[in-house]
């Protein structure tokens, strides 16, 4: 994937609101693709399947969706519209069309809430992840808004990050906290994005043991790192994406050393000859999707904090930008520190992060 900058947002005719600013970071709320959801459903007119294809935002959240489903594809979701265009929806509803159908004007006074509140949204955002992005560095980027998807929360792919409204639409008002709190979360991946050493998110294209065990440490980091800098066991509110959140992260951080030594074993599995894709989604879906818990989140999350607790944050930003089997071996570094409070990882995620760090450059570098 590209790490560089977010590209092709604006495929669609849409409103267009000023941009917030502070520092490096710079963004801004587009709702361009979830205005034309909403736009065609129910209308009996033809779906623009030209521009659907083009677009480069749903390009990137249709192989978010088929990374771990194949039948989330272009043609499903082309499919979905043009029965919601007929105010109908088709069975199964892959991709929940049913909200813009059964509660569009909910949708539609949700998506404008979000527009209301762009500024304090990206304050918020900016304030939590500024600290966590070297200086220096330029990013310019938006919060795009999906009305029609798999996924209930937030998620990123190649840079372009979402929030779900069939999720939140029913009590905007009291998930904003938590859309909050998901918007810096997922901005921090299009950070990332800028930063981290350049990795492909397509979980298809891994053939071999190693390239699965990066790819399990990369998504440790990745969102370890996101769920700490936007700390979701605090979210404020009564709506069901808060109650969400609260549920996994109490959860989460209650079972934090059982799942260290989790994260070992998965390594363990990924280590072994066979077909290295289907085991790395299943040990995904265990480790970091909502069905399961998520709870790598939450290993990642207590993982980066020892590791700036001890070394502090400049050479967590530092360590961060390395292949991320040196994030593993920087925390065993600080589980085996006398004293210490921080549990040890799984014996098999730091024999894998060894092999893989063999010629890397050490997190060593990057300390005081």
């Amino acid at each position: 994937m590209s790490w560089q900058r977010l590209a092709g947002f604006l495929i669609f005719a849409g409103l267009t609101v000023n941009t917030a600013q502070a520092g490096n970071i710079d963004l801004s709320i587009d709702s361009s693709l979830a205005d034309y959801v909403l736009e065609v459903s129910c209308s009996g007119e033809p779906v623009d399947e030209e521009r659907l294809r083009a677009s480069k935002i749903l390009q990137a959240q249709i192989k978010h969706h088929s990374g771990l489903n194949e039948k989330f594809t272009m043609d499903a979701y082309i499919e979905g519209l043009q029965a919601a265009s007929r105010c109908a929806t088709l069975e199964p509803d892959l991709f929940r069309f049913r909200y813009v159908v059964n509660q569009k004007e909910e949708m539609a006074r949700a998506i404008a809430y979000l527009k209301s509140h762009q500024s304090e949204l990206v304050d918020f955002v900016v304030e939590k992840t500024a600290p966590y992005f070297p200086p220096g560095l330029q990013f310019k980027g938006e919060i795009v808004l999906s009305a029609a998807g798999q996924s209930c929360g937030g998620f990123s792919m190649d840079g372009v990050f979402f929030i779900d409204v069939p999720c939140i639409a029913e009590d905007v008002e009291d998930a904003f906290a938590a859309i909050e709190v998901l918007s810096a979360h997922e901005t921090y991946h299009a950070l990332q994005y800028a930063f981290f050493v350049p990795f492909n998110e397509d979980m298809q294209i891994v053939d071999s043991p190693a390239a699965a065990q990066n790819y399990l440490f990369m998504s440790l980091l990745a969102e370890g790192s996101a769920e700490y800098v936007a700390y979701s066991r605090d979210v404020t509110g009564k709506g069901k994406l808060a109650g969400m959140f609260r549920d996994f992260a109490d959860k989460g951080y209650r079972r934090v050393n059982f799942n260290l030594r989790m994260v070992g074993y998965a390594a363990e599995v990924l280590g072994q000859p066979g077909d290295s894709s289907q085991r790395l989604r299943d040990m995904y879906s265990l480790g970091f999707m909502g069905d399961s818990g998520q709870p790598f989140y939450y290993v990642g999350a207590v993982m980066v904090g020892k590791i700036e607790a001890t070394f502090g944050r400049e050479a967590l930003v530092c360590i961060m930008a390395l292949t991320p089997e040196q994030f593993v071996l920087a925390y065993a570094d600080v589980a085996s520190k006398p004293g210490t409070d921080a549990a040890p990882i799984g014996a098999g995620a730091v024999i894998a992060a060894q092999e893989l760090g063999a010629g890397q450059v050490s997190y060593t570098s990057c300390l005081p």
